[in-house]
């Protein structure tokens, strides 16, 4: 787009993620949720009589919107409270002959127990999609020689803005197998590529974000709503290209700095668990220095943790909350999924969660700066 890059910057940068993912069957798309869609066309076709996705009751929206778009059905079940993933026993419940494939996702970047799960899709037939949207370059901790994203039948990645790698744009599609890389290759083909006014747009917005990207600056987009810098909303209908070349020559430079990024990231999860002990819930299990893409705090204080947000934010520490119900309890979503049934971990999840930055830009001042308010907010309480 724009003439900026070239097919061959294009291709270097594509192997560039190849040798950081270390898998060949990869493929460049406009979205996370765009890279997901193909899969999905691509696997429907393979499995035409199953057409029922299953994903947690607690994430982004996002995933609803890719599943809807490939002519199948959502089906939601609860997540665990320990990683955030799958709560294991209704997923066993859940899955049947009518199920496509089951999508794990990785929020905040958090690694997942999968080896069950992809014990109990390979025993139903049932492909095993990663969403490792916020987690490109982590690693399972037991087995830090696998990527997350790489253990199932396909993964996804996004660039998307407050990702690993933020560039407002463009998303990964892995494949484990060579027939899952030739059928989809096959669709890929067909699927527009980036338009000279798309191309314009990406290079405003990519101004604009790094304005705000400032921290000093980080209130104003709240004060601009309809910039929705920072949301997730539900959109039924979004844009499905092979992507900007631009975007992409930016990713493949960025990638040379993820493990530098992912040792400061770590550092910071460490300070908050060792500072913050006595707030996060009981039932919580993480890995007090890994590299999530924001440090999840589950406070089971719903007033306490709402009135410490609230002060975190007007002080514009970069803390936040996340999506704010279950699915199925989203207006939006309601009717869509026409599921009424209560997801009590996923609720516990959207009302007791906290997240922190954790990324290069956060100095010791301002991890000490959200330790003081909420030991203030807590004594005050």
């Amino acid at each position: 787009c724009l003439g900026i890059t070239s097919l061959k910057n294009r291709d270097r940068s594509m192997e560039a993620v190849q040798q950081c993912l270390g898998n060949a069957n990869i493929l460049y798309l406009s979205s996370g949720r765009a890279a997901l869609w193909l899969f999905l066309r691509t696997v429907a076709t393979m499995r035409p009589r199953r057409k029922e996705v299953v994903i947690p009751a607690y994430t982004c929206p996002s995933i609803v919107s890719a599943v809807l778009k490939a002519g199948l059905t959502p089906v939601l079940c609860d997540n665990n409270l320990e990683d955030l993933g799958f709560l294991f026993d209704e997923l066993q419940e859940k899955v049947g002959d009518k199920t496509l494939a089951v999508i794990v996702v990785y929020l905040y970047g958090i690694p997942v127990d999968i080896d069950r799960i992809q014990t109990l899709c390979q025993v139903n037939e049932i492909f095993l999609v990663e969403d490792a949207a916020q987690a490109f370059g982590n690693t399972f901790p037991e087995t830090p020689d696998m990527r997350l994203g790489l253990a199932g039948d396909a993964g996804f990645f996004s660039f998307g803005r407050g990702k690993p790698i933020s560039i407002l744009h463009g998303g990964i599609l892995t494949l484990k197998s060579n027939e899952f890389y030739k059928n989809a290759i096959n669709l890929y083909e067909r699927i527009n590529g980036c338009s000279p006014i798309q191309g314009v747009q990406y290079f405003l917005s990519l101004g604009l974000y790094s304005l705000f990207s400032n921290p000093r600056l980080y209130w104003l987009p709240q004060k601009i709503p309809s910039l929705n810098l920072g949301g997730t909303v539900f959109e039924p209908e979004f844009e499905v290209s092979r992507g900007n070349d631009l975007a992409i020559a930016l990713a493949g430079q960025m990638i040379e700095l993820i493990e530098k990024d992912k040792k400061i990231r770590g550092c910071n999860a460490k300070w908050y668990s060792d500072n913050l002990k006595g707030y996060q819930s009981a039932g919580t299990r993480l890995a007090p220095d890994y590299p999530y893409l924001r440090y999840p705090l589950l406070i089971d204080d719903v007033g306490l943790r709402n009135r410490i947000l609230e002060i975190l934010v007007a002080q514009g520490t970069g803390a936040t909350g996340s999506y704010p119900t279950p699915l199925n309890e989203l207006p939006k979503l309601n009717d869509v999924l026409m599921d009424s049934r209560k997801y009590n971990n996923a609720k516990k999840i959207s009302t007791s969660i906290v997240t922190l930055p954790v990324h290069s830009g956060v100095k010791e001042a301002d991890r000490e700066k959200i330790v003081r308010v909420m030991r203030q907010v807590s004594h005050a309480n």
